[in-house]
């Protein structure tokens, strides 16, 4: 063998050095990254659960398979140690501390937690790309600056702003939550929605491994930050509750992620749903909408399946939102080839949202063929070449605060057909037909019922007509079309305090009556400014074929330009 040369072995001794150090490293975050339940401090109130799943009718569910849940019986509690109840009670979400127990009493409660399918994912798939994106947009840097948002968010906002010095957390600099949140985003997130609890429903988990913070972060949540926590018999490592500014936060560890969430029961709920998972493949983010949250007795029927999860993927690239992916179903074979122009000319181009598909529904179904429908599905057989349609709408106003929803059906084959759809309406006043017939238009409040007709009488605008019509080619040659207008509901959130509202506060006012009033009109240019600069986000495109579903591809339009048309 011939001998190493001094610049050969001073190569090989760099080459083991750097080796070393690599393995030592890589050794000493393995042996530093310790379990949740070893950074938790000794004097930590700990609470025993045993919790009991229940659906929206507050029924109990077998929870034989499930994570968090159990079938035993609830602690029982007696006169000097009452039973510990919280979670989804109906009556409260946290354990009456009004109820006084001896120390030695047992710390165990029952915990309630409601059953519901997580309504939405966000999943960030390219969470360092997202975060540079987020970094460039000017643009949603004012909107976070604005002071409707600053309002509406305030408690949020304080909270991610709290300094880890204020917290008193030895090493760690700068604002604490806004730390941990973006390295979360980078450490591929998914941000959870769980609509069965409300404003208290989010719920983020991440990739401890692919953390950058986490530890420095599990340390102080767990060590410094927590007040109490629970532990949950199936669940290995213990749900720690902590309070930073004034938000408060569950935290916990499962199968190598973090889980941050704004209440308990929504947690519960994501971990017993939910398993981790690829969201949008190469999309730097997606959107799931899991649609059992919201219909599910429909799915078996239309879907063929118990799930059906409806994904947008973002491309976060200039005008190009990305793409709608509708999964294959049973539903899709009855699409027409086209949808029939009215049907979209019938929704109001600002409503908050709406969707269209390029399908019949015949006027002359009978009880027999609704339970055919019901039992078998759609039909096998193909549809006509005629256009078809039928739209459903969803909008806020002032007189319907808590939205109203209006349905859209085409018939040009038989404009007589609007007495046999108006036999499904309990109030027959909320329908009417317009374009002769061919169209038969209905809503649960008057107000949408007038607008829709307004628009079908071309008396105001419809999507036809966004940016002064450069969008109706692509919309009528779809078969399907999705749209949102995040700025009408985000208005109406606005105005639901009374913000909207006029007060006659003339010159003889209370001097705090005028300054009230004032702040308040200020607030509504803001929130006008505000809106007037967010897009909507119009989705149209056509079945490629039965077995890979729907893919619509999506478009941003100016509502300052759709409104010009005006």
């Amino acid at each position: 063998m011939e001998p190493l040369t001094p610049a050969k072995r001073l190569t090989a001794i760099a080459a083991g050095i750097v080796l070393a150090v690599g393995a030592g490293v890589a050794i000493y975050r393995e042996v530093t990254r310790q379990p949740l339940a070893k950074l938790v401090r000794a004097d930590l109130p700990l609470l025993e659960l045993t919790v009991k799943l229940r659906d929206s009718a507050n029924q109990d569910l077998d929870a034989a398979n499930s994570l968090v849940g159990s079938n035993d019986e609830v602690p029982a509690g007696d006169e000097r140690c009452p039973a510990l109840v919280g979670g989804d009670t109906g009556s409260a979400t946290a354990v009456d501390v009004s109820v006084k127990r001896p120390a030695d009493c047992p710390k165990r409660a029952a915990w309630y937690v409601r059953k519901h399918p997580v309504a939405f994912t966000l999943y960030f798939n390219q969470g360092e790309a997202f975060l540079q994106w987020w970094d460039q947009q000017t643009e949603v840097q004012r909107l976070v600056e604005n002071r409707f948002v600053k309002g509406l968010f305030f408690g949020l906002l304080q909270s991610l702003h709290v300094k880890a010095e204020q917290l008193n957390l030895q090493g760690i600099q700068g604002d604490f939550l806004l730390q941990v949140l973006r390295d979360a985003v980078g450490a591929n997130a998914e941000l959870h929605y769980d609509m069965a609890h409300g404003s208290q429903g989010w719920v983020i988990g991440y990739s401890r491994s692919a953390s950058r913070f986490a530890d420095q972060a599990m340390p102080a949540l767990a060590g410094v930050l927590a007040s109490s926590g629970y532990r949950v018999g199936k669940l290995p490592e213990p749900i720690l509750e902590a309070r930073i500014g004034l938000q408060k936060l569950f935290v916990t560890e499962y199968d190598g992620r973090i889980y941050l969430a704004q209440s308990l029961e929504a947690l519960l709920n994501v971990l017993d749903s939910i398993a981790p998972e690829a969201g949008g493949g190469d999309a730097p983010l997606s959107l799931v909408m899991r649609s059992e949250a919201f219909v599910a007795h429909l799915l078996p029927v239309m879907a063929g399946a118990e799930s059906y999860p409806i994904r947008w993927d973002f491309a976060l690239n200039g005008a190009e939102p990305g793409w709608l992916n509708l999964p294959a179903a049973s539903w899709q074979r009855q699409l027409h080839p086209r949808l029939f122009d009215g049907v979209v000319a019938s929704m109001p181009h600002d409503a908050f949202a709406g969707f269209a598909a390029s399908l019949a529904l015949p006027p002359d179904l009978t009880g027999d063929d609704w339970r055919k429908l019901a039992a078998a599905g759609p039909s096998a057989n193909p549809p006509g070449p005629e256009p078809a349609g039928i739209g459903v709408v969803w909008d806020f106003s002032p007189d319907d605060p808590a939205g109203a929803v209006g349905v859209v059906v085409a018939n040009p084959g038989q404009p007589q057909a609007s007495a046999a759809y108006a036999q499904y309406l309990k109030n027959p006043d909320l329908g009417a037909e317009c374009a002769g017939g061919s169209l038969f238009l209905a809503a649960s409040s008057a107000n949408l019922l007038t607008r829709m007709k307004d628009a079908c009488n071309k008396q105001s605008l419809s999507p036809l007509d966004w940016q002064r019509g450069a969008e109706k080619q692509r919309l009528q040659d779809a078969q399907l079309l999705a749209f949102v207008n995040p700025a009408t509901a985000a208005r109406e959130l606005f105005l639901a305090g009374g913000a909207g509202a006029n007060q006659d506060a003339n010159e003889f006012a209370p001097r705090w009556q005028q300054d009230y009033e004032a702040a308040k009109a200020a607030m509504r240019r803001d929130g006008d400014k505000l809106f007037g600069s967010l897009p909507l986000l119009s989705y149209a495109g056509r079945v490629a074929d039965n077995a890979s579903g729907a893919r619509l591809q999506g478009k941003l339009v100016a509502q300052a330009v759709a409104a010009a048309a005006d």
